[in-house]
C-alpha cells in the first residue's frame, strides 16, 4: 500500500501545472490560450519572455529530480519503485488531473528525472538539445534530438537495470507528445523538398 501511495503521490506532483500557475499568478494570463497553447517553458518564454521560460524549465525539471532522489535514498533496495516514480511523475505533467488530464510535453522533468538516474546520459541529451535548438531555432527539433541522443547512450552504456528501464520508458514518452510536432516537420520538410 506504501508503494502504492509513493507512485500516486508522485503523479500528483508531476501534475502541479507550472506554466499554467505562473502564467496566471504573475500575468493573469492562461499561457493555454497563447501561442501554440502547450504549457511547458518553450512556449511561456515565447509569450512571457525569458524569466518566466526559465523559471518554469528549472521548476518542471525539479519537479522530476527532487523527488525522484528523495524517494531513491528512502528506497535505495527498491529500484523498481523508484523506476515507477519517475515514470509516473512525468505521466503526471503530461496527463495532469488538474488539467482534465491534458498537459504538457514532458521534457523538463524527464530530465529531472533522467539527471538523478544517469546524469551522463542527461548531460549528452541536454547538449544536444542546445545544439540542434540552436541549429534549428525548433523546439521540438532539439527535444527529439536530445531524447535519439539518450536512446543511443543507452544502447551503448544499457546499464542493465531499473533505472534503464526508466529512462528509456520516459524517452518513449516524449516522442509520444510530440506527435502533432513530427507531424508539423514532416509537412514542413516534403513542402521545402524539391
Amino acid at each position: 500500500m506504501t508503494y502504492l501511495l509513493v507512485i500516486l503521490g508522485a503523479y500528483l506532483v508531476g501534475s502541479f501545472p507550472t506554466g499554467v500557475f505562473i502564467s496566471k499568478r504573475k500575468y493573469g494570463l492562461d499561457v493555454r490560450e497563447m501561442g501554440s497553447g502547450n504549457i511547458g517553458a518553450t512556449n511561456v518564454r515565447r509569450i512571457f519572455g525569458w524569466y518566466a521560460g526559465i523559471l518554469v524549465f528549472l521548476i518542471d525539471l525539479g519537479k522530476g529530480a527532487a523527488p525522484l532522489w528523495a524517494i531513491r535514498g528512502f528506497y535505495p533496495d527498491l529500484p523498481w519503485l523508484v523506476c515507477l516514480t519517475g515514470i509516473s511523475l512525468v505521466l503526471g505533467h503530461c496527463f495532469s488531473v488538474f488539467l482534465g488530464f491534458k498537459g504538457g510535453k514532458g521534457v523538463a522533468t524527464s530530465l529531472g528525472c533522467i539527471l538523478v538516474a544517469d546524469p551522463m546520459c542527461a548531460l549528452i541529451g541536454g547538449l544536444v538539445y542546445l545544439v540542434f535548438l540552436k541549429v534549428s531555432r525548433i523546439s521540438a527539433v532539439g527535444s527529439l534530438a536530445g531524447v535519439l541522443s539518450c536512446i543511443i547512450f543507452l544502447v551503448f552504456e544499457w546499464p542493465g537495470n531499473a533505472m534503464g528501464i526508466m529512462v528509456l520508458t520516459l524517452c518513449v514518452i516524449i516522442v509520444f507528445r510530440h506527435q502533432e510536432n513530427l507531424t508539423r516537420l514532416k509537412k514542413t520538410f516534403l513542402h521545402k523538398a524539391p
